[in-house]
């Protein structure tokens, strides 16, 4: 064999997944990152439940709605792409635990006592509702409420 030929026989291979984009496309079967949009995840049977009014963006987080009652309390959702649960743990909380939401691997945590955050896995990162009490006029756990509103988002999440 002469040297060109085995310089070709090497190279070859090469190009044909240069040319057919190898490394710019998922693998077949690999999952491309799964988003949903946080405000319109809600239904409005979804909001008169939580008793919540409809979410606007947050200017500070894209992928983030602020939802609001008019009882005082306000909700945030926020998809944190790339945030697993153990990453989640790691951040600085009063309080943390791990559960699940239907099976879903998430985890409750505190920093201050009127806010609270669930936070569900899903994709490539984890959805967080905030639950924020403080200028509730009837006291409402904090805790409790993120779980409720996760309750309702969760089964809407992609896989």
């Amino acid at each position: 064999m002469t040297r060109l030929a085995v310089v070709g026989a090497r190279v070859l291979p090469l190009l044909l997944l240069f040319a057919a984009g190898c490394g710019s496309t998922p693998a077949p079967g690999a999952k491309p990152p799964a988003h949903v949009d946080t405000c319109a995840v809600f239904t409005e049977a979804d909001l008169k439940a939580l008793d919540l009014a409809r979410g606007q963006r947050m200017a500070n987080k894209p992928t983030g709605c602020m939802l609001a009652s008019p009882r005082g309390f306000r909700v945030f959702v926020v998809h944190e792409e790339n945030v697993t649960v153990a990453d989640a743990e790691k951040r600085e909380h009063t309080s943390f635990s791990r559960n699940e939401i239907n099976g879903r691997p998430g985890y409750l945590s505190a920093n201050q006592q009127p806010v609270c955050t669930q936070g569900l896995e899903f994709g490539a990162g984890t959805l967080q509702v905030l639950a924020n009490v403080e200028a509730a006029q009837v006291p409402i756990d904090a805790c409790d409420l993120a779980r409720k509103v996760a309750d309702v988002v969760e089964p809407k999440l992609p896989a």
